[in-house]
């Protein structure tokens, strides 16, 4: 029937028979009530037609029961006002996947004529016949796309041209871009649609505390009585999760718990990402759990580092988060890892799960719970301290039922970790017992000194390229970092095949006598570095492997050709540059003033750093808004002590710069000479307009209210000062210039 009703809009029906119409009703389109007569279809079937209901879509997400996972109509579009309570027909909800409109499948049509249309399909204006008599209205165009039809994708280069290189809104909202992590996220949507009111008391599996009263709270306001609905586990169920081994971090049976383990045990999708975790677990698993045991710590916070990252050592979230264990480049440097552009120790195995297991411990002696260590180690144990005094708690499963008690994300990251530990020490019972884990990773180390390339180490042990790297990934050049110039020759551990690591010997390694270190100041690009080393730009970001979004930070070592700087090209530091500076008047007789280029990843406060002065200077300075974004190529203003050290600073000295004020005559004529354009002051005739003096000159009406700062429909007086942009050398006849 549903081809039927997709081929006849209801009108039609309605039209030819109501036993059509009551089979249609029958089908996917709102029902309408038969009548005694055949209503009219301009008059009956509008008032007469019910809201249509939400379709689900067919491809439903895994490990939802049919009558628990789809949602009920009112709850399946985004948040809204309640609909009042009135007796006249509801206007359907829009469908937030679809856009707004109606929800029928074929596309909304004008009244019927008094002759059917030939056939049902085609909704066209039928051809104008030879009177001049008036047809048909044309159809509307449907407010929605057919079934199946396919959306244009936004263009996500642009979109971070748009942005400058920073990430969007829907990179954040993505998140890691690891598959079993992503089918996971996906499957919460179905498992946890919306918070969970109040508590429902699960199994706590932990060691006995102390003899004490027990505490039975709902987290309901008070009056109003808990009703639970299916208990969390059967008298069945409760056999099984009492029979299944316990991880050694203290498990409570929460009824978010039971339904992970719902999911991993009884769903297609579940299953899936529980095999590919139990085979992905062998690589990292032994080594994590024997550092967090040499620790004193639960080694069954390994799965943590699953959750977090799918134990994929490179992988790296929208908002920064690297590594096993996600760490931020600030978390990670507090805790000794090294995070530059030439190393990133956040994606080292070892050393980034050394750290990890400092920090974990730190957070189980502030909070004295696993729980909400893990929960901190999710939101910041900041933002976790503020929620427990906020409700005067420090039991995290209370603090997960209250409203804002935790971010959802966290609220489900407790279970989700426990959940997983419960499952890896469990794999008969989940099926997984068949599963063969990836074999555990072994290496040889070796001690390398400082920019030598992992391909040369790869051939003095015998070994692919693309093994050493992969062994290496915190090497993110290829290559072990540079020594700055006069900075003392470090060594590196680099990590080899196992059983390789005998035939490792330094002189086996070819010297790069070709390149040496080169410190990156403030306001270089690689483009004016390379032109600077008689290089090109391309080859120098392969040597170095600058990506083209990545900005160099002051300080930065690179390695650059040995060759000799060119003469033919002016000193950066000394070439006239012409600069903009604002229409005011600032002197210090106890400083000099010399002017910076900003280049892409510049801010405020980082330009003001590097000048020892203040954010509010700069801006004072150079009429900024401290709160934007600084573009590259503008022209700062700075004045510093007389004898400030700019050498890690390129800047270009007073006396060499060419200055000109925003908005002068000077300036105007400066920037419309680069256009092939002369600035023009004419006096307006009695009876002109901006329109028609703009058509004297070749320039538009919008081009006119720019220039001039002045509406079109505002009158010109005789004699009025009037500016125009042109390529004429005199003014047009009879205009006089001022």
């Amino acid at each position: 029937m549903r081809s039927v009703v997709a081929r006849y809009p209801l009108w039609l029906g309605l039209w030819l028979s109501p036993g059509l119409a009551v089979a249609q009703a029958k089908g996917s389109l709102p029902a309408a009530p038969a009548e005694k007569t055949a209503p009219k279809p301009e008059k009956k079937a509008p008032t007469k037609e019910k809201p249509a209901p939400k379709v689900v879509p067919a491809a439903t997400k895994p490990g939802a029961e049919p009558a628990k996972s789809a949602p009920e109509p009112a709850k399946t579009a985004l948040p809204s006002a309640a609909e009042p309570a009135t007796s006249s027909p509801a206007k359907p909800a829009a469908d937030v996947a679809r856009g707004a409109g109606t929800r029928s499948v074929a596309p909304p049509m004008a009244p019927p004529s008094p002759q059917p249309p030939l056939t049902p399909e085609k909704t066209a204006t039928p051809p104008a016949s030879a009177t001049h008599a008036k047809g048909r209205p044309p159809a509307k165009p449907s407010p929605t796309l057919p079934p199946g039809a396919a959306r244009p994708a936004p263009d996500e280069a642009a979109r971070q041209h748009i942005t400058g290189g920073a990430p969007t809104d829907d990179e954040l909202k993505r998140g890691k871009d690891d598959p079993e992590l992503r089918s996971l996220r996906e499957a919460e949507r179905v498992l946890f649609p919306q918070p969970l009111e109040g508590v429902e008391l699960g199994f706590d599996f932990a060691p006995p505390n102390a003899p004490g009263p027990e505490v039975d709270a709902s987290g309901l306001p008070v009056g109003v009585t808990h009703q639970s609905e299916d208990d969390a586990a059967s008298a069945s169920e409760s056999s099984w999760l009492r029979s299944l081994t316990q991880p050694d971090l203290p498990t409570r049976y929460d009824e978010r718990v039971v339904r992970y383990l719902h999911f991993y045990r009884d769903t297609p999708s579940g299953r899936a990402i529980a095999r590919t975790w139990a085979k992905k677990a062998g690589r990292y698993s032994p080594a994590i759990k024997a550092e967090l045991g040499r620790a004193g710590l639960p080694t069954d916070l390994v799965w943590l580092s699953l959750i977090e990252s799918g134990h994929n050592p490179t992988i790296a979230s929208p908002v920064g988060a690297a590594g096993l264990w996600q760490f931020m480049p600030d978390a990670a440097r507090s805790y000794g890892l090294t995070v530059d552009r030439w190393v990133d120790e956040r994606l080292d195995p070892e050393r980034s799960t050394q750290a990890a297991v400092r920090y974990l411990s730190d957070l189980y002696r502030r909070f004295g719970s696993w729980d909400l260590a893990m929960a901190s180690y999710n939101m910041g144990y900041g933002g976790l301290s503020r929620s427990v005094k906020k409700f005067n708690t420090n039991n995290f499963w209370e603090l997960a039922r209250y409203e804002a008690g935790i971010p959802w994300e966290t609220t489900l990251y407790v279970p989700k970790i426990l959940a997983t530990a419960v499952l890896m020490n469990n794999r008969r019972a989940f099926g997984l017992d068949g599963v063969s884990e990836d074999p555990a990773e072994r290496f040889d180390v070796v001690t390398v000194g400082p920019s030598v390339p992992l391909s040369e180490i790869a051939r003095a042990v015998g070994s692919l390229p693309a093994t050493i790297e992969s062994n290496n990934p915190q090497y993110l050049a290829g290559r072990t970092p540079p020594a700055a110039p006069g900075a003392a020759r470090g060594s590196y551990r680099v990590r080899v095949p196992e059983g390789t690591g005998a035939r490792w010997t330094p002189t086996r390694v070819a010297a790069d006598d070709g390149l040496e270190p080169y410190v990156v100041k403030l306001g270089e690009t690689v483009e004016r570095i390379a032109r600077s080393r008689g290089t090109s730009e391309r080859e120098l970001r392969e040597q170095n492997r600058v990506a083209a979004d990545e900005v160099l930070a002051p300080g930065t070592v690179l390695l650059v050709p040995r060759a000799p700087l060119r003469t033919e090209e002016p000193d950066p530091t000394t070439a006239a540059e012409v600069v903009v500076v604002p229409n005011r008047s600032i002197d210090y007789a106890d400083r000099k003033r010399v002017f910076y280029r900003v280049v892409s990843g510049d801010t405020a406060t980082g330009v003001a750093t590097a000048f020892h002065i203040t954010p509010q200077e700069l801006a004072d300075w150079n009429a900024l808004d401290v709160q934007a974004r600084l573009e590259p190529g503008m022209s700062l203003q700075v004045f510093v002590a007389k004898n400030a050290d700019l050498s890690k600073v390129l800047h270009v000295p007073e006396a060499h710069a060419k200055i000109l004020v925003a908005g002068s005559a000077e300036f105007c004529d400066y920037f419309e000479g680069q256009n092939g354009r002369k600035r023009l002051v004419i006096a307006a005739h009695d009876g002109d307009t901006l329109a028609g003096i703009g058509k004297r000159y070749g320039m538009s009406v919008g081009q006119m209210e720019r220039v001039n700062r002045r509406g079109r429909s505002d009158g010109v007086a005789a004699g009025e000062r009037i500016i125009v942009y042109t390529d004429r050398t005199k003014p047009a006849p009879g205009d006089t210039l001022l």
